[in-house]
């Protein structure tokens, strides 16, 4: 995934289409998720306008990746999707195979700069199916985990010396959840969108979901086994089974000390807290043929309109433009995937005065795709692999258990075997 590190997109220059220039006001309906970034995609919007005042944007909202896929699936059925969508980066691939995003080819053609600035291969590695273009990738973010330096203080850990290793995460964390019977020493949001959870420690120890050919399931070898071992280790070390947005919320009010999530949170999490505690965010525990999952999202273009379509590769163009990746990447954890947007005065100086935000930069050069299976039953196999996580915490099933029981249900849903 080295050429994750050559998304150097475009600049926002006018857009040159063999076709009449859109000259009514019109307004753009755009998704995205999660809703709790809204402030930067007004942000984004408001620059966008500015650039563009005949064109007005209207944000749809969804709870997390999941939910808008499903909400886009649903529009579609009744011919009331949004004209845009920030999908996952894991559900590209699904929403062009089921034939409800509209090819970017014909637009990519007519930005002859954009091979220059690595813009092509960007869209080949991430946001393309099979030989078509489908997506401009708008945001990276990575696993990483959060810790709250109080807690490690009281703990007795250094928080300038952190740990390195799994064995070492969990030691420090059944040492925090011993400080009080109130204080948990760790969280991993292992319910996340699309088994983020379960492909983050997968591929953290060099393991696969499938084979390189997808004609059979992968993830039941050592690797899946070390991945599921880590689940119960969390809960071994005092992880209480939470949901997303109360541990969020626990974490934030310096009930857990150690936190494992997206970069993406950064932001949010920092002005949550405020001064409550110090925050400190690192990468997580590789095996030495570990691969840190690339996550976030794509934007796509769905309306069928010729004249909405135009508007829409505005946006899509100018979204993904060093000015706006700047923005997204100073209101967020987010990564840019316009690297051009690293030199932006501000933006560097926040680089420069807040190390937390160098974490994903640093991983950059040893990134894995966000998978998805293939076929109709793929989110169907993600949420059952994160209900084999939910088992493994709740103590109702042995990590090899929960591992063999996902397998023999994916080959069931995926290879209908």
């Amino acid at each position: 995934m080295r050429r994750l590190l050559a998304v150097a997109l475009f600049l926002a220059v006018p857009i040159v289409i063999a076709r009449p220039s859109m000259v009514y006001a019109l307004e753009l309906r755009v998704s995205y998720s999660p809703a709790n970034f809204s402030a930067m995609y007004n942000a984004v919007a408001a620059e966008f306008t500015k650039a563009n005042p005949e064109i007005t944007i209207k944000f749809e909202t969804a709870k997390s990746y999941d939910e808008l896929l499903q909400s886009t699936l649903r529009a579609q059925l009744i011919n009331d999707a949004p004209d845009v969508s920030h999908q996952g980066l894991n559900y590209i691939r699904l929403l062009a195979d089921r034939g409800l995003a509209v090819p970017l080819d014909r637009f990519i053609s007519a930005e002859p700069e954009w091979t220059q600035q690595g813009v092509a291969d960007a869209i080949r590695n991430i946001g393309s199916t099979g030989d078509k273009a489908y997506a401009v990738p708008y945001s990276l973010t990575t696993p990483v985990l959060f810790y709250n330096n109080a807690l490690l203080a009281r703990a007795g850990a250094d928080p300038a010396n952190l740990p390195t290793t799994w064995d070492d995460v969990f030691d420090l964390a059944k040492k925090i959840s011993k400080l009080e019977p109130n204080i948990s020493g760790f969280y991993m949001e292992y319910n996340a969108n699309g088994a983020w959870g379960f492909e983050t420690l997968l591929f953290a120890h060099g393991g696969r979901m499938m084979t390189k050919g997808e004609d059979d399931i992968a993830f039941d070898q050592r690797q899946g086994l070390a991945a599921m071992a880590t689940v119960a280790r969390a809960a071994d070390s005092g992880m209480i089974n939470l949901s997303r947005d109360n541990a969020r919320q626990s974490f934030v009010g310096g009930k857990i000390g150690i936190y494992l999530t997206s970069s993406s949170l950064l932001t949010d999490f920092e002005q949550k807290i405020g001064r409550h505690f110090m925050l400190t965010m690192t990468p997580i525990p590789l095996a030495h043929d570990g691969k840190t999952l690339a996550a976030g999202n794509g934007m796509m273009m769905l309306t069928k309109d010729t004249a909405r379509q135009e508007a829409a590769w505005k946006y899509i163009k100018f979204a993904a433009s060093p000015r706006a990746q700047a923005i997204m990447a100073a209101m967020t954890g987010y990564t840019p995937i316009n690297t051009a947007a690293l030199l932006d005065p501000q933006l560097r100086e926040l680089y420069r005065e807040r190390p937390n935000y160098n974490v994903p930069l640093r991983q950059l050069s040893n990134l894995v795709a966000w998978y998805a299976f293939p076929g109709e039953n793929s989110t169907k196999a993600a949420a059952m692999i994160v209900d084999k996580m939910q088992l493994v915490l709740g103590s109702k099933l042995s990590a090899q258990a929960a591992l063999d029981d996902a397998a023999k249900e994916a080959r069931k849903l995926i290879l209908k075997k």
